[in-house]
């Protein structure tokens, strides 16, 4: 019987919900679900009993579950006394994310948090474009993917991961915002029309294809209109020193409220002529089950974007 599992269901136990369970412990609703139908079928006996609130244990299950908790306390302090050490040797962390300054900041944080004692380290911040993220992590190459769309390519996208066996969890969602230099001929505006960008080179990067799923900032494409100026760059940090130091300006997400140095020079304004907004959607293998550096990356991303459990 697989130790995970048994940790599933006291899980479920603790909170007594089983969707609110599979939240907590970043799995699919289907999948605790299925995990505990084979558990049952493996002891002959029915462990929850569903109310109208959630679910209880039966007798049974609460036998079960009693014997279960001292199995899992002998486990800890087994792997507390022998196996601490291994444990803190090496920490992998596969990612691969679109160009998001917040997931960087989260990153570093999840380093600064869990790596200082790892005598190996197995990092990977790989940065793609939407069709290679769904791929490297359907193909297991990276574990996690944090990618954005807009709403009206959300179903699209939506789709394209259960095609693939992808779970997709909301992180965020953000009104479409320009974003500018501090010194901009536009900064200091609340809001403003995509008229008013007309004069100005849209900043881009050179891999943004418009397609059914691919996440571009080019939202006056989406509107079918033509951007008489651009500048086509390869990478954030040459995107945000053109910004910084041209009229150019990019589509993207407000930022504003988020604690990063690498954008203290830039402003974001939002378009008030448009019903886009972009999502940001954290991916896994469906059934995947984190790993606890997995975890504690997701939580940590998690509070970058202020978003509730």
């Amino acid at each position: 019987m697989d130790i995970q599992n048994l940790r599933y269901l006291v899980q479920i136990e603790q909170i007594g919900s089983i969707n609110r369970a599979a939240q907590s412990l970043y799995v699919s609703q289907s999948t605790l679900s299925r995990i505990l139908k084979e558990v049952e079928a493996q002891t002959g006996i029915t462990i929850f009993r569903r109310t109208n609130k959630g679910v209880i244990p039966t007798n049974d299950g609460a036998l079960f579950l009693t014997k279960v908790k001292k199995v899992l306390a002998d486990m800890e302090e087994l792997d507390s006394q022998y196996f601490s050490c291994q444990k803190t040797a090496e920490i992998t962390l596969l990612i691969a994310t679109q160009r998001c300054s917040v997931v960087v900041n989260a990153f570093v944080n999840f380093y600064h948090q869990n790596c200082n004692e790892a005598r190996l380290l197995n990092l990977v911040l790989q940065e793609e474009p939407t069709e290679n993220i769904l791929r490297l992590v359907a193909n297991r190459v990276c574990h996690l993917g944090i990618l954005h769309t807009t709403n009206d390519r959300e179903a699209d996208f939506l789709q394209m991961c259960r095609n693939l066996g992808l779970e997709s969890h909301l992180l965020d969602e953000s009104p479409v915002c320009a974003q500018v230099r501090c010194g901009h001929p536009l900064a200091g505006q609340v809001s403003i029309g995509s008229k008013a960008l007309e004069a100005y080179p849209h900043v881009t990067y050179s891999d943004e294809d418009i397609t059914k799923i691919n996440y571009c900032s080019d939202i006056f494409q989406y509107n079918q209109n033509v951007v008489e100026k651009r500048i086509i760059v390869q990478d954030r940090g040459t995107l945000l020193q053109v910004i910084g130091g041209t009229d150019g300006y990019y589509l993207g997400c407000d930022w504003s409220h988020y604690n990063l140095g690498v954008t203290q020079n830039i402003q974001y304004i939002p378009l008030n002529d448009t019903n886009l907004t972009i999502k940001t959607y954290w991916i896994q293998r469906e059934g995947y089950v984190l790993m606890p550096p997995e975890q504690s990356f997701i939580e940590i991303l998690r509070q970058s974007f202020h978003m509730p459990d």
